[in-house]
């Protein structure tokens, strides 16, 4: 139900939103704990879409963090570059780019988000995302180089929200406008917008971090490293327009904006893997000198 929520395009008020509406509403009148797991289920549950047609040359690996078990995918050999894919999606979706940057000299380790893919449990949020994040990269530094990050859509916010090293970073299609967007999506579903505030109130004291705190259009400003964004000016579910104002506000921002690729499309694109080929490039010149 929350991609539904999440990637709907749907402004209007059809007999589903009318429905919606009347069946999310009576949750807010159930107990508050009950109100909350039930609006938890309706909010956080993703899509799991099965991994397939994984690769015979990929490494497996599964790693315990304290929020659960996490499905990693490694290919090739030499420093580390660490991709992440958004929500509803899959380390999957990122296989193509994984051979792509195995060739040219990396090992491309990818990993399914809590809830996504191969990885446990059955709820996923914002701040679960920054957590993994921060697990993964601090078990990555102590253990090998990291060589660049590479996100897609809301992995983008946790990883400006979880790294403080100054990595190269490739954002696609990046979700900045998290928590205004979040709103609208779930007013224009139907669901009351107080559902999801008692929800939020309750991940915040779960997880000990504020909302308003993790925007990652505040973290843009104060990332050590350079930030590299591919953006379809078409894309649906997250304006290009925000990853344009970040190019014009800050220095170290640098946007590619493409035609006709979407939100999916654009991971395993042509223009994506020259951004992330010219980012590296960009990246071995900063150290040579």
């Amino acid at each position: 139900m929350s991609s539904k929520i999440y990637f709907s395009n749907n402004q209007s008020r059809s007999f589903s939103w009318w429905l919606t509406r009347a069946l999310t509403s009576f949750i807010l009148y159930l107990p508050q704990k009950q109100s909350l797991r039930m609006g938890k289920k309706l909010l956080l549950k993703p899509v799991r879409r099965t991994v397939k047609n994984v690769p015979s040359n990929m490494q497996l690996e599964r790693i315990v963090i304290p929020e659960g078990e996490i499905q990693l995918y490694k290919r090739g050999q030499g420093p580390i570059v660490l991709l992440s894919h958004g929500w509803s999606g899959s380390a999957s979706q990122m296989f193509p780019l994984m051979e792509k940057i195995s060739k040219a000299g990396y090992q491309a380790v990818a990993f399914d988000q809590l809830a996504h893919g191969r990885s446990s449990s059955d709820e996923a949020n914002l701040f679960l995302f920054i957590k993994t994040m921060r697990h993964l990269v601090s078990h990555f530094e102590n253990r090998h180089r990291i060589e660049a990050v590479v996100c897609h859509s809301m992995a983008a916010a946790a990883a400006l929200n979880a790294i403080t090293n100054p990595y190269p970073m490739l954002l696609i299609a990046p979700v900045f406008d998290f928590l205004n967007s979040l709103f609208e999506k779930v007013v224009e579903s139907g669901v009351p917008k107080q559902l999801l505030v008692n929800v939020l109130n309750d991940l915040e004291k779960q997880h000990d971090m504020k909302i308003s705190q993790i925007d990652p259009r505040d973290k843009v400003k104060n990332y050590p490293g350079n930030i590299h964004i591919v953006h379809d000016r078409g894309d649906r579910f997250t304006p290009h327009s925000i990853s344009e104002t970040m190019s014009q506000k800050h220095q170290q921002v640098n946007l590619v904006s493409t035609n006709d690729l979407g939100h999916g499309r654009i991971i395993n694109s042509d223009e994506t893997w020259q951004v992330f080929t010219d980012m590296i490039n960009e990246q071995q010149m900063k150290v040579a000198n």
